[in-house]
């Protein structure tokens, strides 16, 4: 069984997976448990920890009557960079990133849109150092069965 949510996290590693800077084996993961290492950068990671998912009730949402949800899901794409000059190297990223996405704007049929939101760079406060990361955050918007997360509705 796999959510929704799932699917449309698979098919944007599919998508990003096919850059050539990200094609070789964990250069894109969806959510990471220990530190990228060195020679893996640059690197992608997905998630959607940054905001929760909304969602509301969508009445009548298959040919049988049954209720279904409208989502918007918050799509973080966070990119870690490796170059001595980061911002200039997110900027050559986000490039190939946004073409990506911008080509599947519907991931395969498994959204109905999945648009770019936002793009932030992340610099030390104090310093104004960056930190060597960044992100490109996707609105993604889909909808499933109330009583069956896997399955789109109408």
């Amino acid at each position: 069984m796999m959510h929704r949510r799932s699917q449309i996290f698979g098919a944007v590693k599919g998508k990003l997976s096919a850059i050539p800077d990200f094609a070789a084996a964990g250069k894109v993961e969806r959510g990471r448990v220990r530190a990228i290492p060195q020679e893996m950068l640059p690197a992608i990671t997905l998630t959607w920890a940054d905001a929760g998912e909304r969602s509301e009730i969508r009445p009548m949402a298959n040919a049988a009557g049954a209720d279904g949800y409208d989502r918007r899901l918050a799509l973080s794409i966070i990119v870690h960079l490796r170059d001595l000059d980061p911002e200039s190297e997110f900027d050559r990223i986000c490039v190939e990133v946004e073409k990506a996405m911008g080509e599947a704007i519907a991931l395969d049929g498994i959204a109905i849109e999945a648009l770019l939101q936002a793009t932030e760079f992340f610099v030390d406060r104090e310093t104004g150092l960056p930190l060597g990361v960044g992100r490109l955050v996707y609105a993604t918007h889909y909808t499933t069965l109330a009583a069956d997360p896997e399955v789109a509705a109408l």
